[in-house]
């Protein structure tokens, strides 16, 4: 049965976009078509942070205080509170000072969205939409901050393509808009990993990354494959839609396997861990 929410139309659907490491199609199955990004859209949100701390606007060692209750991008509306399906349940107590470089590295190995917003809020979303036009991402936006009901419901979306996922974690694995000292911080981020759907497809000693995303009848992952920046790393999105998540998970890593194991077969010199 096909599942349908407020962010599925119910109708099953699987794209993915496999780029070289120039950036070059590989492979692709309806890499255009647009999907509720889910926590994917974190990249975005990390990449944009880690360009302020390069322009000197604030750094990994600044305190962040943690709270669990955000401004609304809906005109009018209340601030919201995480509802408890959105939390993270191991994230620290209200009134908690976080370095920036912890919540941030919880917002991609946990995918806290509770770390998501408090890097949200510290930089605004235009900050986030300019990152993405510089990345040269054709459909991805985001208009709300995660877990923002009102927004969601006045009609304020995130979009992204598996075209664009694939593309943006190119531009953050090899560093086009960022420093190397940047650039390793968010590699170690994508290999700490908690939460993992294109990896299980690979075989075992090649090294990646990745940054998933699920909510009710969405299922995405974006993985680097190979040694970070080189010649020889892929780029691989998946994303899938009308699926629970048992099924999305396993269409993601089996949609993985199919796609690269021919590659890595051929060079596995180039993938080793």
């Amino acid at each position: 049965m096909s599942v349908t929410s407020e962010y599925s139309d119910g109708k099953p659907a699987v794209s993915f976009c496999l780029l070289d490491g120039g950036g070059r199609v590989v492979a692709e199955r309806d890499s255009g078509t647009r999907y509720y990004p889910a926590s994917t859209i974190k990249l975005a949100v990390l990449l944009a942070v880690m360009r302020d701390i390069d322009a000197g606007l604030r750094s990994l060692d600044d305190t962040v205080v943690v709270r669990r209750t955000f401004t609304s991008a809906q005109p009018g509306a209340d601030p919201f509170t995480l509802e408890t399906d959105d939390a993270d349940e191991r994230f620290p107590d209200d009134g908690t000072a976080m370095q920036l470089r912890d919540v941030l590295d919880r917002m991609i190995y946990r995918s806290s969205n509770e770390a998501t917003n408090l890097a949200l809020e510290l930089i605004g979303l235009d900050a986030v939409n300019d990152t993405i036009t510089d990345a040269g991402l054709v459909s991805t936006k985001m208009k709300r901050l995660i877990g923002d009901i009102a927004a969601r419901d006045g009609g304020l979306t995130n979009q992204t393509t598996a075209s664009d996922l694939a593309r943006l974690m190119r531009v953050i694995v090899s560093g086009m808009l960022t420093s190397a000292g940047s650039t390793r911080f968010m590699i170690t981020a994508l290999e700490h990993q908690d939460f993992a759907y294109i990896a299980p497809g690979l075989p075992a000693g090649v090294r990646w990354g990745s940054k998933s995303g699920w909510v009710e009848g969405i299922t995405h992952d974006v993985a680097f494959i190979g040694t970070p920046g080189t010649a020889a790393t892929l780029y691989l999105a998946v994303c899938t839609r009308g699926y629970d998540e048992r099924q999305g998970i396993e269409a993601v890593g089996a949609m993985a396997a199919g796609i690269t194991t021919p590659l890595l077969i051929a060079a596995p010199e180039d993938f080793d861990a």
